[in-house]
């Protein structure tokens, strides 16, 4: 039978707490809980529920909902109800995150320190058991140290997971107990926000690049066309993965070439990974980038965005150019578009911003012309 309650507020109401609990061998494995204003919806509640539970079937699927969980497991729900955008980065981490020995904790008795011991073990460095133990190295496990914006990603996302997993598994989950730990976490500087980047190639690096990239084009010609990928990325302005989905649909220039815009698929969005479509404005160095693609594929760049972080980081390495980013590009571009005049609507057209905040993290302005003018690998693309 279910329980009522009743609890006088301040104001002098009355509110009714409706409790159905189910026990077994001395142990509650369903316990479901209701407030309202009105004793008859409270008793109407309760029926509703035990004539639920006594259909056949039912009772085992919510006891099994409401079992405890481990942190792994509740992360897994998350995962298995997302609907496929969840984004490559935050699904990473969230897998990394149910490998480490505390996603063995039970989710519902997980304290405060629980969670700022999660961001410690994240901040000095500790390792998430391999995916494959064979395959793994004997220096797998020493300590790689993360720093205070990397863990406060994991610390965001799995904060996501806390706060709307709860009606997937049928818990409560420990909220205010994260909340307090993130606060915390902050004041002990375990977590905190990213510097702002503005490392920009230099045109002698660029050079050397082209040049690598070109002569490793030549003798293979299968390979990823890397000196074309780098003029698409200073020249266009867009994230790595964007540039791989454009297709050749998405390009609407007429043959006088007046006004020619392309559309980004999916640009990157603080909160829609899918069908956020972007129309940028073209200019003509973009344009020719494009035009000197050949037309093989849907896509005017067929490639994986793995793949070109991967040329681009061991040709750095190979040439000894240190701590270039293949995302370091882009702020090339951008920068490169207001020292050449452009004021910031015009520089948003072309780059797909939405506002200055977020354009502002890649303007590195360090000249008033443009050090492309007569650069020798413009060519390339016909100019």
């Amino acid at each position: 039978m279910g329980t009522i309650r009743s609890n006088n507020r301040k104001d002098g109401s009355t509110t009714y707490t409706a409790q159905v609990r189910r026990k077994k061998k001395g142990k509650t494995v369903f316990n479901k809980v209701e407030t309202f204003d009105d004793l008859k919806e409270a008793k109407s509640w309760i029926k509703h529920v035990e004539k639920c539970l006594s259909a056949p079937g039912f009772a085992a699927e919510q006891i099994e909902k409401q079992r405890d969980k481990t942190l792994a497991e509740t992360i897994k729900a998350y995962i298995d109800a997302h609907p496929g955008d969840i984004g490559k980065t935050k699904l990473q981490c969230l897998r990394s995150l149910m490998r480490f020995d505390f996603a063995a904790k039970n989710v519902t008795t997980m304290t405060d320190k629980d969670f700022l011991d999660i961001a410690r073990s994240l901040r000095v460095g500790d390792q998430p058991a391999p995916i494959d133990p064979l395959a793994a190295d004997e220096n797998y496990y020493v300590l790689k140290p993360r720093t205070p914006a990397t863990v406060a990603g994991y610390m965001s996302y799995l904060g996501v997971v806390i706060e709307h997993a709860g009606p997937l598994t049928g818990l409560v989950m420990p909220k205010a107990s994260f909340l307090q730990a993130r606060s915390s976490c902050r004041h002990f500087r375990l977590i905190g926000k990213s510097k702002n980047r503005t490392r920009r190639p230099t045109i002698e690096e660029l050079d050397q690049l082209m040049e690598y990239f070109e002569a490793f084009s030549a003798e293979e010609p299968r390979a990823v066309p890397m000196h074309m990928i780098v003029l698409a990325a200073i020249f266009l302005t867009y994230r790595q993965s964007e540039h791989t989905r454009i297709k050749w649909k998405d390009l609407e220039a007429d043959l006088a070439d007046q006004d020619p815009t392309l559309t980004i698929r999916d640009m990157k969005h603080p909160s829609a990974k899918l069908g956020n479509d972007v129309e940028v404005r073209l200019r003509t160095e973009g344009l020719a980038v494009i035009r000197a693609m050949p037309r093989t594929d849907e896509r005017i760049f067929p490639y994986h965005p793995d793949t070109i972080s991967r040329r681009f980081t061991q040709a750095c390495k190979v040439l000894g150019i240190v701590d270039l980013h293949f995302h370091d590009l882009r702020h090339e571009g951008v920068s490169r578009l207001f020292e050449i005049g452009l004021d910031i609507p015009r520089v948003q057209r072309h780059t797909g911003h939405k506002n200055w905040t977020t354009l502002q993290r890649y303007a590195h302005i360090k000249q008033d012309d443009d050090k492309f003018a007569d650069w020798p690998w413009l060519k390339l693309i016909g100019l």
